[in-house]
């Protein structure tokens, strides 16, 4: 049986909807297989764990020819966390390979909601052009109609990569049992329907404004009183771009089918166990990112200091109501407690975290040969910005006013919040730049540089020790955050504002005339061969010295790689050089 989406449909934008069993899933799989088959990359977001059969024949004992990766669920190659959403999302989009993202043992919704928000906002802001298919199944759980407090940022990327994902290489599939509850922003955005059965008034009704701009009425009503009726595998293909309004019955998968809900009394059919994938150092990424996030948890802090307060209160209680109390005999003894505590907690985490680090290290050393050197400074680099657990428990321990007799309970312990730093002149001249360099790429638009961009401007190597211990020194006085690890923020008033002219100028003027040169070779927005943009600017394009300025460059920010042998200007360069004169 021929398929009744022709191949040239497949790379449109559709939309998969009908009731539970209706075979909505089961046939956007039929349709996978035809991108796997064809080599076609593909990415699917499954929040119910009913994808992994790709990987198998339909008997459920060979393996397919499809060897999709898959993070995370019961069959996955990789397990996920709540927290691993954006070291997921950058991989899927860079890494040639198909995969699923399965999201049925993350638990909470809460947990779902936080990992798919980074997952999106870090596959769009990686995703290098190149075309591949993000598949969402259940999409109404990602961008429904009306969002709770909380889902407005992930609704807001789903818009974002349905809307406007096709520059960025974005196919996107929607798949909803419910087309009520999907947010209308994000369905009319298809170019084509997919739909079985829909038994709900409100969920055929939700069609209406995707049917009122490709049929007239007399049509769409036709097409919506059909649905009821449809049969199990059989839809209505609405392919306006196509010329195609068919209702067709859709052939079987050839991979198994681990979507199917077995009949009453039935026994489900059994599949053998997967043989994983060889994932090689995302194992150790992932491992480092779990151990990361509980040695940095607040929670887990907050209980432990909580513990020691309750304690701490038990004593003193104890003590005041057998005799009277030296105050400050109790506040060597409190201070006594917590530095105890603080050793015990941060030599136990910082240990954790320190062999994670390294495991990532030495795993990715071994695996990426000549690459190394450039590799293991960026990871260096991103390493040395994360704040170790045991520095999360420097803090000064509260006070307790305690009375000579016992006739009041204890006061109630706080920490005094800490004090404002401002930058007055007393950060020394190395501080002074880093700062300045920090407030330039925000004047920008960038309020959260990499290490790399803020050291290129203020003139040092940023896997240097000695910029490390500047950065250190600015994070220590509180001037400096670290949103993410790689990245710094600044967190001090009285620095000199820069207005967006000035952060221009200021940025002009850190480049060479040879890195002017090549930004004036790509300054229209074009994708260029990098044998064009080296003879553009006088240079050999196999010299090394032409390597390391597109490398500065590239550092910084301000030029990419599309594909290789490419180069192209970041947009935002574009923009804000337009009326700035390139030196020659």
């Amino acid at each position: 049986m021929s398929h009744p989406i022709p191949s040239a449909a497949l790379d449109d934008r559709l939309g998969f909807l009908g009731t539970s069993g209706s075979g909505k899933t089961y046939n956007a799989g039929v349709a996978v297989e035809r991108l796997l088959k064809r080599n076609s990359r593909v990415v699917i977001v499954d929040p119910l764990g009913v994808w992994w059969g790709l990987r198998l024949l339909a008997d459920g004992k060979k393996s397919s020819p499809y060897d999709v990766a898959i993070f995370g669920g019961p069959h996955g190659d990789l397990p996920l966390n709540e927290h691993a959403g954006a070291l997921i999302g950058e991989t899927a989009a860079t890494m040639a390979e198909s995969c699923i993202i399965d999201l049925s043992e993350l638990g909470a919704k809460r947990a779902e909601r936080h990992f798919m928000t980074a997952f999106l906002e870090a596959i769009y802001r990686k995703a290098g052009g190149e075309p591949f298919h993000l598949v969402v199944d259940e999409a109404d759980l990602f961008a429904p109609q009306k969002p709770q407090k909380g889902e407005e940022v992930l609704l807001g990327l789903m818009e974002s990569i349905v809307r406007r994902g096709r520059v960025k290489g974005f196919i996107p599939w929607l798949i909803s049992q419910r087309p009520a509850v999907l947010n209308k922003n994000v369905l009319s955005q298809v170019a084509g329907l997919i739909a079985f059965k829909l038994t709900a008034s409100q969920d055929r009704d939700a069609l209406d404004a995707w049917i009122e701009g490709q049929a007239d009425k007399k049509q769409g009503k036709e097409i919506k009183d059909a649905l009821p009726a449809m049969q199990i595998g059989q839809g209505i293909v609405w392919l306006p771009s196509h010329d195609i309004l068919k209702t067709a019955t859709f052939p079987q998968k050839e991979t198994f089918d681990s979507s199917r809900t077995p009949k009453r009394g039935e026994k489900k059919k059994k599949a053998k166990a997967l043989k994983p994938l060889d994932l090689g150092a995302l194992k150790d990424r992932l491992a480092a990112v779990v151990a990361e996030t509980k040695a940095n948890d607040p929670k887990a802090l907050k209980s432990e200091v909580f513990k020691l307060q309750s304690q701490v209160k038990q004593l003193t209680a104890k003590a005041s109501a057998e005799k009277p109390v030296d105050p400050n005999a109790i506040r060597e003894a409190e201070k006594r407690g917590f530095e105890q505590a603080k050793k015990k907690l941060g030599a136990a985490a910082d240990v954790a975290f320190k062999k994670a680090v390294a495991k990532v290290l030495t795993s990715t050393l071994e695996r990426v040969g000549d690459f190394g050197k450039a590799l293991a400074a960026e990871l260096k680099t991103a390493i040395a910005g994360l704040e170790t657990p045991s520095k999360l428990l420097s803090f000064t321990p509260p006070v307790v006013s305690v009375p000579r007799v016992a006739t009041k309970s204890p006061k109630t312990l706080r920490v005094a919040p800490p004090q404002q730093v401002a930058g007055d002149g007393t950060f020394t001249a190395p501080q002074m730049r880093i700062l300045r360099s920090i407030s330039m790429w925000k004047a920008l638009g960038n309020e959260r540089p990499s290490r790399a961009q803020v050291a290129a401007v203020a003139g040092y190597s940023f896997s240097s020790g000695g910029f490390g211990n500047l950065l250190g020194g600015l994070a220590t006085a509180g001037a400096i955050v670290y949103p993410s690890p790689g990245f710094v923020s600044l967190n001090v008033e009285g620095i000199e504002t820069m207005t967006r002219e000035e952060g221009a100028a200021m940025l002009m003027s850190v480049l060479s005339n040879p890195q002017k040169k090549i930004i004036g070779a790509v300054l229209n927005g074009e994708v260029h061969d990098r044998a064009a943009v080296a003879d553009a600017s006088g240079y050999s394009a196999t010299s090394g010295g032409f390597g390391n300025l597109l490398g500065s460059l590239s550092t910084l920010g301000l030029i990419t790689y599309p594909s290789p042998g490419q180069v192209q200007v970041e947009p935002w360069v574009q923009e804000l050089l337009a009326d700035v004169r390139m030196a020659a």
